[in-house]
């Protein structure tokens, strides 16, 4: 489903990926984990095509994404992303907040658009928040219409960049909840999180990333138990 071949990515002098390859089947839930400024965020919006790699080749659902015809709107269907912080649009309610990217890019129309926004609200618990906006919503609901939002445009990939890094601890969970949740679809995932729980529980493949590379790869058993990587085993033991 995602194939990441050698990429590269600079920012000035800052090297962020150093040639970084990844292989994500279809239904595969891959989270990357690593220290920050590791490049773990970089690689999930280059997949996005939110950042363009120097070098290397990355072809989501046989798109290639360095091919300047790639139909940026056609990514989209394929493509939803989930960020740090929520990006709502603050004048907008939360049910116009899950509908609009269907209408807008995917041409739904309305009435279809919200009735599976709201089926998708009702999924990650906000059912009753339909007609709020943003500010009256604590930081994790945001974050789960962040969630409903990608979902209605009804992706084959979710990529999520450290969604709880800016929540508040007690409302982490709520979020985690949701994951999971979505973890247990046939949906493939790739998630950049601090959240080594749920890398474990969640995750088929887990990617440790340092210093723009890949590190070492495999079972969340293989990274989190039989690793005989000093590294990962050091980073590992200041955040278990």
């Amino acid at each position: 489903m995602i194939s990441v071949r050698n990429i590269t990515k600079n920012f000035g002098k800052v090297e962020a990926l150093k040639g970084v390859s990844l292989e994500v089947e279809e239904g595969e839930k891959v989270v990357i984990i690593g220290p920050s400024g590791s490049g773990k965020s970089v690689l999930i919006r280059c997949i996005n095509a939110l950042e363009i790699p120097d070098s290397g080749e990355i072809v989501v659902d046989g798109m290639n994404l360095s091919d300047r015809k790639v139909n940026s709107r056609a990514l989209a269907r394929e493509v939803a992303m989930v960020f740090q912080s929520y990006n709502l649009y603050p004048h907008k309610t939360v049910l116009e907040n899950v509908t609009l990217a269907p209408v807008k890019v995917l041409k739904v129309n309305k009435a279809e658009a919200e009735k599976t926004g709201l089926a998708y609200l009702e999924r990650v618990g906000l059912s009753d928040k339909v007609d709020k906006y943003p500010d009256q919503l604590s930081g994790g609901q945001q974050q789960r219409v962040a969630i409903a939002r990608a979902l209605n445009m009804h992706p084959k990939i979710m990529l999520l960049d450290e969604p709880t890094s800016a929540l508040d601890p007690e409302m982490v969970q709520e979020v985690l909840d949701v994951i999971k949740s979505l973890a247990e679809t046939n949906m493939t995932i790739v998630m950049v999180t601090h959240e080594m729980g749920l890398a474990r529980e969640a995750a088929d493949k887990v990617v440790f990333m340092e210093n723009g590379l890949v590190v070492d790869q495999g079972t969340p058993s293989h990274i989190f138990d039989e690793t005989s990587n000093e590294r990962i085993q050091s980073f590992l033991s200041k955040i278990l």
